[in-house]
């Protein structure tokens, strides 16, 4: 049975970091709102966000329901059809759009100071340093 999950322990504080990391891995046109309702197959559990990747812009994808992107105090959550993310998606989907929005942060401040990027990776990590 499919239902919506919401990762409270990875958040996105800054929205328009958020929406330039959704284009830069992909997702064209992300919806902006708010309490936007996200479409799924299950309609017993009807959920709202306030970014939303509707289920048909994703290429190369058929998903059962919307990406949506729900704003608390910690910054932006989110959520997303659990058979998504197990068949399609990828159960770390969350962790690598995670990983390429510290890596965009990163770029910004590295463009803001007048520096340069330089990644290492040091076993499964990688460290991202900005250089001047």
């Amino acid at each position: 049975m499919s239902k919506y999950m919401t990762f409270e322990s990875q958040s996105f504080p800054n929205r328009e970091l958020l929406i330039d990391t959704l284009v830069e891995c992909g997702f064209a046109s992300p919806t902006q709102g708010t309490d936007i309702p996200l479409e799924g197959w299950d309609k017993r559990n009807p959920r709202t966000a306030d970014i939303v990747i509707r289920r048909g812009d994703v290429n190369g994808q058929s998903l059962l329901g919307d990406i949506g992107f729900q704003k608390t105090a910690k910054g932006y959550v989110a959520i997303i059809d659990d058979l998504d993310l197990a068949y399609r998606l990828g159960k770390d989907f969350v962790i690598r759009l995670q990983n390429s929005y510290h890596e965009a942060a990163a770029r910004k401040m590295a463009k803001t100071l007048g520096g340069t990027l330089v990644k290492e990776r040091v076993g499964k990590t990688i460290k991202i340093r900005v250089k001047f």
